[in-house]
């Protein structure tokens, strides 16, 4: 009987803890009460998330942390620091300002979220990146408006493993609408090795090696960027030949570089982008089989008057023009071309719409396909640096015109106010010829009444090289499919393994470590997500 009183007890109790427990969770928050719950990335659109948009997160909650010179004082949980380091530990939402002689590190769960809000950050430091994102699901940089952060690296060891002022091992997006500053004396600017989502933001990079450097992905809207590199201005690229640019707002200044944007797959439908290379402007690289450049808006311009043996456009396989503005001006010595394409892996160039001004050299010069539905006209003409050309219509009047910085032996242009078969004017400085638009027949007469194509000793008037049969090898067929992107939830989907590391993060403190001695040891629980 005694067991049975005790046994009656024991399930009054449980019974009255599960109804504590259902108010708490129901109620928990309007008792203020700090609730702890992972937040999901949901897609909003095909390349970004509602988190990768998402600059105004609350705060309300969040761990603040103030740096100062090489100690911090920590207000909130999931957070420690020791030895000139902040450490991140557990998924949350944290808000960091002050001067810091040292690093940050994320090293959390794999399958933690973590939100950083910038403001006001300078840190600095000559042995580990200012921003080590060692492991998280994800980690969202937010720049808080109006603020000026800035992180210098000065490393001196270039040959170092971790090789950015900002590395990232996982998923990483920088937003907001403040100023960031990144500063690499002898390493990459930006380095992630999954995929990088940039949705805001005023980013100013300089760096010995790559500005932006990702293993799978970039992604771009809504950033201004303003970039001087050693190497590559921004770079994906990975052995499985499926790295992907992609671009439809914003602005990208690219200052000095040695070539401006490489991936395997460069998609740019909106903004500004202005590179001034040393070789390449935009390159698709790969083995021609992975290899494509489609521009369907924005503005690009492209200006190299020092190139030796550079493109304008460069694509392994083809280039599509839908839209947009192209300008390429590349000097006319040497083999420099405006537009270069993998013909002898089948790949093509072709113009649907838009407006393209491309002038380079024409010794191994390449024009847009007769499959191009839009109206263009090239050839062999020469004009000096700083030539105005201009195209007008059997009217008289003027359809474009453009003054062309570098000298030129070669030109390609293509209006919607150039229908193919039409006769145009060609105006180079004085000289004036007229002009068949479209009219690239195999063998038979350019434009410009010159026969099969720029010089018949490199390739024919189809821009193949001798001997070629044409055929396209693209695995998929047109080769003018980019591969299914990663949908940036930080999940990795069929990517290999992230480099550089495994997928087990190191021992870290439990959730009551107190610090000891070391300031701002407030630690604890995550805070609400």
């Amino acid at each position: 009987m005694s067991t049975s009183k005790h046994i009656d007890k024991i399930c009054i109790a449980a019974v009255a803890l599960m109804l504590v427990l259902t108010v708490l969770f129901m109620f928990g928050e309007s008792l203020g009460i700090t609730v702890i719950h992972r937040e999901e990335d949901e897609e909003t659109s095909e390349m970004f998330t509602a988190n990768d948009l998402n600059a105004d997160w609350d705060t309300t909650n969040a761990c603040n942390i103030v740096l100062n010179g090489n100690n911090a004082k920590i207000s909130g949980n999931g957070a420690y620091f020791n030895n000139n380091t902040l450490y991140i530990a557990y998924a949350g939402k944290y808000v960091i300002s002050g001067t810091l002689d040292g690093s940050v590190h994320i090293d959390a769960d794999g399958d933690d979220k973590i939100w950083l809000l910038f403001d006001g950050v300078d840190i600095n430091s000559k042995t580990e990146p200012p921003l080590y994102i060692k492991q998280a699901d994800k980690v969202f940089l937010t720049l808080k408006e109006n603020s000026q952060n800035s992180l210098v690296f000065e490393n001196d060891d270039e040959n170092a493993e971790i090789d950015g002022c900002i590395f990232s091992r996982d998923d990483l997006t920088v937003n907001g609408k403040g100023n960031l500053t990144v500063t690499s004396s002898n390493l990459h600017g930006i380095v992630c090795n999954d995929s990088l989502v940039f949705t805001g933001g005023n980013i100013n990079i300089t760096a010995k090696v790559d500005g932006v450097h990702a293993h799978d992905a970039i992604k771009i809207c809504n950033t201004d960027f303003t970039v001087s590199a050693g190497d590559d201005g921004l770079h994906a690229g990975n052995d499985d030949e499926n790295s992907v640019f992609y671009m439809e707002s914003g602005n990208i200044n690219i200052t000095e570089c040695y070539e401006g944007i490489e991936a395997n797959y460069i998609t740019i439908g909106g903004g500004t982008v202005n590179i001034l290379p040393s070789d390449d402007g935009i390159n698709a690289n790969g083995s021609g089989k992975t290899s494509l450049i489609t521009v369907s808006g924005g503005d690009i311009t492209v200006i190299n008057k020092n190139g030796r043996d550079a493109d304008g456009f460069d694509s392994n396989g083809s280039i599509n023009i839908t839209g947009g503005n192209v300008f390429i001006s590349v000097t006319g010595t040497g083999t420099n071309n405006a537009i270069d394409y993998g013909s002898e892996n089948g790949g093509k160039c072709t113009v649907s719409g838009g407006t393209v001004i491309a002038c380079g050299s024409s010794q191994m010069a390449e024009y847009p396909d007769s499959d191009s539905t839009q109206g263009f006209i090239m050839g062999t003409v020469s004009g000096s640096e700083n030539e105005t050309i201009s195209v007008l219509g059997a009217d008289g009047k003027e359809i474009i015109s453009k003054e062309i910085p570098c000298s030129f032996t070669s030109v390609i242009i293509s209006s919607p106010d150039i229908a193919v078969g039409d006769t145009v004017t060609l105006k180079v400085g004085d000289t004036e010829t007229e002009v068949i638009a479209n009219k690239t027949e195999s063998g038979g007469m350019d434009g410009f009444g010159n026969q099969g194509g720029f010089n018949p000793g490199y390739r024919n008037g189809r821009g193949d090289f001798p001997g070629q049969g044409g055929q396209n090898p693209f695995e998929n067929g047109d080769g003018n499919t980019p591969p299914e992107l990663p949908n940036g939830s930080g999940e990795s989907g069929a990517f290999p393994q992230r480099q550089n590391g495994d997928n087990n993060p190191p021992q870290k403190p439990d959730e009551n470590f107190s610090g000891g001695d070391m300031p701002g040891g407030q630690n604890g629980t995550p805070p609400e997500m």
